[in-house]
């Protein structure tokens, strides 16, 4: 069996060993031994020789040990210190037996495992450095804007009610956006809790998807954007909580408006599957660049490196990204062709068990 290679081959070498030392010792004998006289001539050269095959022999079977146990031995245990050093990227590649075999196999699952987890441990920590940094910005601006307004009120340097009509506006504007912004946030940490409780009921997603694109059809038509629907007229029947499912299709339709111009047509699409249901926002607008696709639901990417005041917070797609985790569903991208398409897999039947009293 291949399991008791090693201890097979382990046996043998000792039994040729103490076959070798027999043979040595036989040779001794038939050079040292006066049948004549039946005594042993130990005479030097004889001694020699006899030494000498001796410590052949232990030398050919420490060089079989060393072969076939002490150097892979020595191979993982440096291996090991490399990688306790977080040298992750180590892998062994040794010539051995089953049993090393295994333990290289199982080593390298390990190394890749934890090499992995290092990168997306790296990516966690630029990702909440960034985030970190973004939300400093995006609060920071609002509320500079806020206290400059509101310092020339207080001075009294504006000189017009029509004029500070217009201050206290712009002061409301900025105070809206912050607490967008605040709302998205507080929202998104608790949806990126893995409990975090959902109230999931048998739904038409069908009836859903239109009344999220009639809600956006105006703001499409005052841009100049057209709007193409593919959405069976029949009932597409699922589990999801209606209110995070809304959420995440209208954001998808949000994105779609603010960073498309004119002239972009949208398409809003729903195909029913034996298993899921697929819902498709896609659109021929600027599209979104393969670099920016890595981090897109990422919170507060936005569609360019300036991150205009666009008015969206930058954590919409990641809102939509764990509504749908919480689902056991998916949201994806796809960017080929000219197009920016994004693809939500709602499952059919709810995979989340008990339906949770609620959520805010």
């Amino acid at each position: 069996m291949k399991k008791t290679k090693l201890f097979s081959k382990l046996i043998r070498s000792y039994i040729y060993f103490a076959l070798t030392l027999g043979l040595v010792v036989v040779v001794f004998l038939m050079i040292a031994l006066d049948i004549n006289t039946q005594t042993i001539e130990l005479r030097l050269p004889t001694l020699l020789l006899v030494l000498g095959l001796f410590g052949m022999s232990i030398y050919i079977f420490s060089q079989l040990m060393v072969k076939r146990i002490t150097r892979p031995l020595e191979q993982i245990a440096e291996a090991i210190e490399r990688m306790g050093k977080g040298e992750y990227k180590e892998r062994l590649s040794i010539t051995a037996d089953y049993e090393f075999s295994v333990i290289q196999h199982r080593f390298n699952e390990m190394a890749e495992s934890l090499e992995q987890a290092e990168r997306e441990n790296r990516r966690l920590q630029d990702s909440k450095q960034r985030m970190l940094a973004d939300l400093s910005h995006d609060l920071k601006t609002p509320v500079t804007t806020i206290q400059g307004y509101a310092k020339a009120l207080q001075l009294g340097l504006v000189d017009s009610e029509e004029k500070k009509e217009r201050y206290l506006q712009l002061i409301y504007n900025k105070a809206t956006v912050v607490t967008a912004l605040i709302d998205d946030l507080f929202r998104l940490s608790k949806l990126e809790r893995p409990d975090h409780p959902i109230s999931v009921e048998r739904g038409d997603l069908a009836e859903l998807l239109r009344e999220i694109a009639a809600d956006y059809y105006d703001a499409m038509e005052d841009k100049g954007m057209v709007m193409e629907l593919d959405i069976p007229s029949g009932e597409v029947m699922a589990d999801y909580d209606p209110g995070l499912m809304r959420r995440a299709i209208a954001n998808l339709l949000s994105n779609a408006v603010q960073h498309n111009s004119g002239g972009t047509v949208v398409l809003i699409a729903l195909e029913e599957l034996a298993e899921d249901v697929r819902i498709r926002v896609q659109d021929n607008g600027g599209g979104i660049s393969d670099e920016l696709k890595e981090v897109i639901f990422d919170p507060f990417v936005r569609g360019d490196a300036a991150r205009p005041g666009d008015g969206g917070t930058g954590l919409g797609l990641a809102i939509s990204k764990q509504i749908l985790e919480l689902h056991r569903g998916e949201l994806k991208l796809d960017n080929r062709n000219g197009l920016t398409v994004f693809e939500l897999v709602v499952c059919k039947k709810s995979g989340t068990g008990e339906p949770a009293a609620g959520h805010e």
